[in-house]
């Protein structure tokens, strides 16, 4: 069922519909308005508009950035489990179970 949830963004109030929680998505909010007052530290008087689509980029690299490292870490743990296998079956290849 879609909720719609108040938030505020950069001095704006929005409200958002879907079926997050509240508490939710009132954290994506508060991550989003820290990014806009981040970049508008840089001393640049940009538009609120500019500043949103820089947070959005900036968001979006923070998210390519966690994927790779994530690929990465999955690449690593699929080769040491892999490794540990073949490990085992050298070790007790020749056991039979019966």
């Amino acid at each position: 069922m879609k909720k719609q949830i108040e938030v505020e963004i950069y001095g704006q109030n929005y409200t958002i519909a879907g079926e997050a929680d509240g508490p939710y998505v009132a954290k994506l909010a508060r991550y989003v308005d820290g990014k806009m007052r981040e970049l508008a530290e840089t001393g640049k008087n940009m538009p609120t508009t500019k500043l949103a689509l820089l947070a959005a980029v900036n968001i979006t690299h923070e998210l390519f950035e966690l994927r790779q490292e994530k690929q990465t870490k999955d690449s690593a743990i699929e080769k040491k489990t892999k490794d540990l296998i073949e490990n085992i079956e050298e070790q007790f290849g020749d056991l039979k179970l019966y």
